[in-house]
């Protein structure tokens, strides 16, 4: 999963629209996923919009652009004339820094006055006079904040893997399986994610799309329970699902779902989608897909992130 980078910038204007294009391609071409907020009219705009993007980012650029020039020498003759920023960037800017993000540039337009919040902001990024001089400007600012693409202040799904034939006992059964685990990661340095569960949304298969018969939270892997802290920069497995060694057409899930029998989702060969949700206090949901081969063989069945 790319970093996601949240470019605040104005678009008044045909070269701001120029910066922000050449900054969101110089980004992907190292492999961050950049975000370019378009200014928006309403407060629900801003809450459905930028408030769920910046919480979904994982860096944070901001470019202060030139807007009108303010005069004030009629009234106080000794003062100098100065520039202000853009409102809706300097709003985005108080969001961001409300959302603590620790990986943040900034960068001013020369003559634009430090007003609001970025006035308490410390920054050695170089002014611009022009609109060619951004992209270099930018580039030098990453390289020596050390950004890295791979990074994420969110949690992050890796490491699909199966483990080899295990016996399983729950609440509801005993029985030799299979488990698909993945691991769900914390990249804050800062913050651990409390109270982290996984669950299985949807099934689809044949095109239809169906709710899954069990939402309950999945089995943290090695842990009794069902939800654990991912604490920073570690990880904990979640059990995504199991093949039953007896009948290996069957998959199952290991959940928190107090039922006796425990009903397979899965009871035939065939490919099958399954989409997961994994949430944590204080941090954005993730969602991701699996595909799974049900071949009737667990030596040949197989799952891939799609």
């Amino acid at each position: 999963m790319a970093g996601k980078v949240f470019i605040s910038c104005g678009q008044a204007n045909a070269s701001e629209r120029q910066v922000a294009v050449q900054l969101s391609a110089w980004f992907v071409s190292q492999g961050f996923q950049p975000y370019v907020a378009i200014q928006t009219q309403s407060i629900l705009e801003v809450n459905a919009g930028i408030i769920g993007e910046l919480k979904n980012s994982d860096f944070y650029l901001f470019i202060n652009f030139r807007r009108e020039k303010i005069r004030h020498r009629l009234l106080f003759p000794s003062s100098r004339d100065f520039y202000r920023g853009s409102v809706f960037t300097n709003q985005e800017l108080a969001i961001a820094y409300a959302m603590r993000f620790d990986s943040m540039i900034f960068v001013n337009h020369r003559g634009v006055r430090r007003d609001g919040l970025f006035s308490y902001i410390g920054s050695n990024t170089p002014e611009f006079e022009t609109y060619d001089e951004v992209l270099p400007i930018v580039q030098t600012a990453i390289r020596t904040a050390n950004w890295q693409a791979s990074y994420s202040r969110n949690l992050i799904y890796r490491n699909l893997r199966w483990s080899t034939p295990i016996l399983y006992k729950d609440h509801t059964r005993t029985s030799g399986v299979k488990v698909l685990h993945i691991d769900i990661a914390n990249g804050r340095p800062d913050q651990g994610a409390s109270n982290s569960i996984l669950r299985l949304k949807s099934i689809t298969h044949n095109g239809v799309t169906n709710i899954s018969p069990d939402t309950s939270h999945l089995k943290c892997s090695g842990f009794p329970g069902y939800s654990n802290i991912i604490w920073p920069n570690d990880h904990v497995a979640f059990d995504l699902l199991s093949i039953d060694i007896d009948r290996q057409s069957e998959i199952y899930l290991h959940s928190a779902l107090d039922v006796t029998p425990r009903d397979p989702i899965v009871t035939a060969i065939g490919d099958y989608d399954l989409a997961y949700q994994s949430f944590a206090e204080n941090y954005p949901s993730i969602e991701f897909k699996i595909l799974l081969h049900v071949t009737g063989n667990e030596a040949t069945t197989t799952a891939t992130l799609i």
